[in-house]
């Protein structure tokens, strides 16, 4: 219990001193509700950024609504597949065949066959 009553007076000596701070205008409240202008400013900075955040969450979240639609198809897809059904999801594309380049023949210079010297007799 004395906890406690040590709790309740450390607040009670803050507030009051908020509130005498605020009377001799050291703390600076131009709309006289209170509340330090350097707190509203602070939460509205913080709302805006929730806002913003909110709003991105938001979207990421049916980006993954839309994905998971698509998974559930596919994992129907599979599952008949794996009973022998035909596909029906979407056709593999027919590859296009890559031409081909002309093959450039290469000219090489033509070596003139040498006839193997014949050793000198000695006589």
């Amino acid at each position: 219990m004395s906890t406690t009553l040590i709790i309740f007076t450390v607040l009670a000596i803050g507030a009051a001193a908020y509130f005498f701070l605020i009377a001799s205008k050291r703390i600076k409240d131009t709309d006289g509700d209170m509340v330090a202008d350097v707190v509203e400013e602070k939460l509205e900075e913080l709302q805006k950024e929730f806002k913003k955040r909110a709003k991105n969450v938001k979207a990421e979240l049916a980006d993954v609504k839309k994905v998971a639609k698509e998974l559930v198809d596919q994992v129907e897809d599979v599952a008949e597949a794996a009973k022998g059904k035909k596909r029906a999801g979407r056709k593999p594309v027919a590859k296009k065949p890559v031409a081909k380049k002309p093959a450039v023949k290469k000219t090489t210079a033509k070596k003139k066959p040498t006839s193997p010297k014949k050793p000198a007799n000695k006589k």
